[in-house]
């Protein structure tokens, strides 16, 4: 048996082939979207504004003693990494004293590092000097070293202060995270 494509079978079979390169195409052409992953470990990257309070000893000076006081700080954090300001004063019951301390801070994930200016008030006179902080965190739980130098000390004694002490501090809000 022989077939011969007549006019209307060849118009058949251009409108299939037409159906079918026209579904090839939406299936090649349709856009591919990724899923979010299920679930990530850390926070996303955004800004985020901490407060807390702060704790330790003097160390290093002629009136050693404990401390107390709080902290507030404004950090990007991204990939890890943590760039921002911060600002804390806290009270010496060793000096007598208030100090105050400002500037930026650092890090990559755990460990960070800040410093900047520091302010002890109490005595006859504001004593100014720089300041330096190492410490390591764990989720909200802050451990660390901080080292400032006051030049023109009422005391020469009392000129180089270091203190070891911890820091509990909390996210009070955040903004700009993906």
């Amino acid at each position: 048996m022989t077939y011969f494509l007549t006019v209307s079978k060849l118009s058949d079979v251009r409108r299939l082939g037409a159906l079918f390169v026209a579904t090839m195409l939406l299936l090649v052409a349709a856009p591919a979207y990724a899923e979010d992953p299920p679930f990530t470990i850390g926070s996303k990257p955004g800004w985020f504004v901490d407060g807390g309070v702060t704790t330790g000893g003097t160390v290093v000076t002629r009136e050693r003693g404990g401390y107390v006081g709080g902290e507030l700080s404004i950090v990007r954090l991204h990939e890890g990494r943590f760039a921002g300001l911060y600002g804390d004063g806290y009270y010496d019951v060793g000096a007598g004293r208030t100090y105050a301390t400002s500037g930026i801070e650092l890090g990559y994930k755990f460990l960070g590092l800040d410093g900047g200016a520091a302010a002890r008030i109490g005595g006859e006179r504001v004593e100014w000097g720089p300041t330096g902080r190492l410490f390591v965190t764990v989720g909200v739980l802050s451990l660390y070293v901080r080292y400032a130098y006051f030049p023109d000390s009422l005391l020469a004694s009392n000129e180089q202060v270091v203190q070891i002490g911890g820091l509990f501090k909390l996210p009070l809000a955040a903004w700009g995270g993906r």
